[in-house]
């Protein structure tokens, strides 16, 4: 099965609005439904093409409507990787060119900081891999990527570090640019920047950067 995008629904904070409207204008997406991310995805009455959970909180209505399908992955609550985790290696087997992320981000920080580290295994596997909120549009990257000003998702751009340490930052079209520069792990000096140009490119020689496309 050829499968070049793949949105992954999971089950943390979850803006409808958002999730109906990126559907409506991505029509060639694979959509995997994670936990109680199926409800919000059975609520816009879109079933989903793969399901994986334990669900522990999807509800009974909804566990009974998808987990008993052969495209559903029913786990264990125990169990070592979490639901997320586990529909991203789904979605990689699948060889895609990108995979989003929705319902990744909430008030479970430390599912917000496992699912971050998630787009690093995307990334070692050669996959584009978004976490995509209301507010916030995040990758990794270890080579270079480029944002357009018309295509931004928000005012602020910022990179940190998520490797110890990141070298040959360099930062073209931006209000605060960098040439060359290394950043370690608890440094803020890429927090907040700003396109100055149609384009801004970001490149590393080494390391893995976080870019984060924030609106507010």
């Amino acid at each position: 099965m050829d499968i070049e995008n793949i949105l992954i629904v999971t089950g943390g904070n979850i803006d409808i609005k958002l999730l109906d409207a990126f559907i409506q204008d991505n029509h060639d997406l694979y959509i995997i439904g994670v936990d109680k991310g199926v409800c919000a995805l059975h609520s816009l009455n879109i079933s989903p093409d793969f399901v994986v959970g334990d669900f522990d909180s999807a509800g009974e209505k909804v566990k009974l409507l998808y987990t008993d399908k052969e495209n559903a992955l029913c786990l264990q609550p125990e169990k070592d990787y979490t639901d997320t985790h586990v529909a991203l290696l789904e979605a990689l087997k699948f060889k895609p060119k990108h995979i989003y992320m929705i319902g990744a981000t909430g008030s479970r920080i430390d599912h917000v900081m496992a699912n971050i580290s998630l787009l690093k295994l995307a990334l070692r596997e050669g996959v584009e891999a978004y976490i995509i909120d209301g507010n916030n549009r995040i990758r990794m990257i270890d080579k270079y990527c480029r944002i357009e000003s018309c295509e931004a998702y928000g005012k602020y751009i910022s990179c940190i570090p998520f490797s110890d340490t990141v070298t040959g930052i360099t930062l073209k079209g931006f209000k605060y640019p960098l040439d060359n520069a290394t950043m370690i792990k608890d440094d803020s000096l890429g927090i907040s920047n700003e396109l100055r140009e149609e384009e801004g490119h970001i490149s590393i020689d080494s390391g893995y950067l976080l870019v984060m496309e924030t609106k507010d």
